[in-house]
C-alpha cells in the first residue's frame, strides 16, 4: 500500500475544498461541529437506564460518563428549541434507524403501511423486500400527483395503519392537513420522513408537522449536522416506545460524540432557523429558473421547486445534451461540480455556506457551459472561492 489511512483522508479533504458541491443529500460541517466529532467521545460509551439491568440498579451502566450525559441534555434541548416538539430523541445513529425505531413504536404487528414508491422518488427502504419483510408489514404504495399532492382517496381505500410521507425527491410540501384529517377518519397514524428537509421545517416548509404522530430523519441532509438521527413527537406515550426500541433493538450504543457534534450543529443553526429554509428555496428557484433557460430543462415548471433539491428532466437532457443523469455527473464532476447521478441538483450546502442568488446565476452558467462541452474548471474554482470560510450560523453570532 503506498499511503496510508489518514493521507487519503488528508487527500480526500483537500479535493472536496475544491470541489462545488451541489449534491442534495449533503450538507457542510462547520470546524467546531467537526471537532465535537472527533472528541475523546468516540471511544466512550454512556447508556442510562435508572431502572435495573441484570438484578442491579443502575444509573448509567457506564462509568466516566458525566459529561456525556450532559450532552444528550444539551442535543435534546436545543433540538426542541430549533424544532419545536415536545419530546425528542437524538440516539439514533441514522435516518434508517430512526425510522425503524418509529415504525416499531407506531405500526401493530401484521399492520399495514402506505409509503410513496421508489419509482416515484420515495425512500427503498420502505418497499418490499426491505423494512415491511423485516417487521411483517404489508407495504401499499402511497400515490402522488406532481410529488406534491397525496391521494387522500386511495388512503380511505386501503385503510393503512400508518401513513408516511417524505420521500428522497421531495420538491414541495404535501396536503398534510388533508391527509390528518383522512388518517383520523380511518385510525392511522401519520408519520413524516423529514431526512431529505430537516433544515427546512423550522422556517415552515411544511404546514402541519407538528400534528404528526411522529417525525423523524437524518440529520446530515439539509440539516447541516453529522450523519445521524433525529425523532420527534408530541406524544408522551409514542416517545417512551421509542425510547424502549432505541435500546438493544434497532441499536445499541448511540455514538455520544455524534450526538456533541448535532448539538454543536443546533446550537449554530438556531439563530438562523427560521430563515435558512426561505433562503434554501430561493436559491433552488433561482438555480432551476437558470438552468431551465439555458435549455436544461427543469421538471414542474414553473414553480421547479420550493425544497432544496431540483429534478432534472431526463429526456431534455438527453435531447438537448446528449446524455442520462449518470454521464451529467462525470461531467460536471470532471469540471469540479458535484452532483448525484440520478438528476438531483441541491442547494442546501451552498446556502449554508453563504451563496445567494446571484451565485445561482453563475452556478447555471457554468453547469450548463460544462454540459456544452466547455473546460469551466478555472471558473468553478473562482465560484468556490468566494467563500469565506464563515456559515451562516457562524456569521449570526458575530
Amino acid at each position: 500500500m503506498s499511503m496510508n489511512p489518514l493521507q487519503l483522508v488528508e487527500l480526500h479533504d483537500e479535493y472536496r475544498k475544491r470541489c462545488l458541491n451541489l449534491q442534495a443529500s449533503e450538507n457542510h460541517l462547520s470546524f467546531r461541529v467537526r471537532k465535537a466529532l472527533s472528541s475523546d467521545m468516540a471511544s466512550r460509551y454512556s447508556m442510562v437506564f435508572d431502572g435495573e439491568v441484570h438484578g442491579v440498579k443502575v444509573h448509567n451502566v457506564y462509568g466516566g460518563a458525566r459529561y456525556e450525559e450532559e450532552i444528550v441534555n444539551s442535543a435534546e434541548s436545543l433540538a426542541k428549541d430549533v424544532f419545536k416538539f415536545k419530546y425528542v430523541n437524538v440516539k439514533p445513529i441514522s435516518g434508517h434507524v430512526a425510522a425503524m425505531a418509529s415504525l416499531l413504536a407506531s405500526v401493530p404487528k401484521h399492520g399495514k403501511i402506505m409509503a410513496i414508491h421508489p419509482q416515484d422518488g420515495g425512500y427503498d427502504g420502505y418497499f418490499s423486500p426491505y423494512l415491511p419483510d423485516m417487521f411483517g408489514l404489508k407495504y401499499v404504495p402511497l400515490k402522488l400527483l406532481n410529488l406534491r399532492k397525496v391521494d387522500t382517496e386511495n388512503i380511505r381505500k386501503e385503510k393503512p395503519d400508518v401513513i408516511i410521507l417524505g420521500a428522497s425527491y421531495i420538491l414541495f410540501p404535501y396536503n398534510l392537513r388533508e391527509v390528518i384529517e383522512v388518517a383520523e377518519d380511518i385510525n392511522a397514524k401519520v408519520i413524516y420522513d423529514a431526512s431529505h428537509v430537516m433544515g427546512l421545517l423550522p422556517s415552515g416548509f411544511q404546514e402541519d408537522i407538528e400534528k404528526c404522530h411522529l417525525v423523524y430523519g437524518s440529520t446530515h441532509k439539509s440539516f447541516p449536522g453529522p450523519q445521524g438521527g433525529i425523532i420527534f413527537t408530541n406524544y408522551e406515550e409514542i416517545s417512551e416506545k421509542v425510547e424502549k426500541n432505541l435500546t438493544w433493538r434497532v441499536q445499541d450504543n448511540y455514538h455520544t460524540h455524534r450526538i456533541a457534534s448535532l448539538a454543536m450543529a443546533l446550537y449554530e443553526f438556531r439563530l438562523v432557523a427560521s430563515i435558512f429554509g426561505k433562503k434554501v428555496a430561493e436559491n433552488t428557484y433561482i438555480l432551476a429558473r437558470e438552468l431551465d433557460d439555458g435549455n436544461l430543462k427543469i421538471r414542474y415548471p414553473p414553480e421547479f421547486s420550493r425544497s432544496h433539491q431540483l429534478l432534472v428532466d431526463e429526456n431534455s437532457l438527453k435531447e438537448n445534451f446528449g446524455v442520462a443523469p449518470p454521464e451529467m455527473s462525470t461531467i460536471l464532476e470532471n469540471n469540479g461540480i458535484i452532483v448525484d447521478c440520478v438528476g438531483r441538483i441541491g442547494t442546501a450546502e451552498v446556502t449554508w455556506k453563504g451563496y445567494t442568488p446571484k451565485d445561482m446565476k453563475d452556478i447555471a452558467h457554468v453547469i450548463i457551459a460544462a454540459l456544452k462541452g466547455e473546460d469551466v474548471k478555472k471558473e468553478v474554482e473562482d465560484i468556490v472561492n468566494r467563500w469565506d470560510g464563515k456559515t451562516l450560523g457562524e456569521k449570526a453570532e458575530n
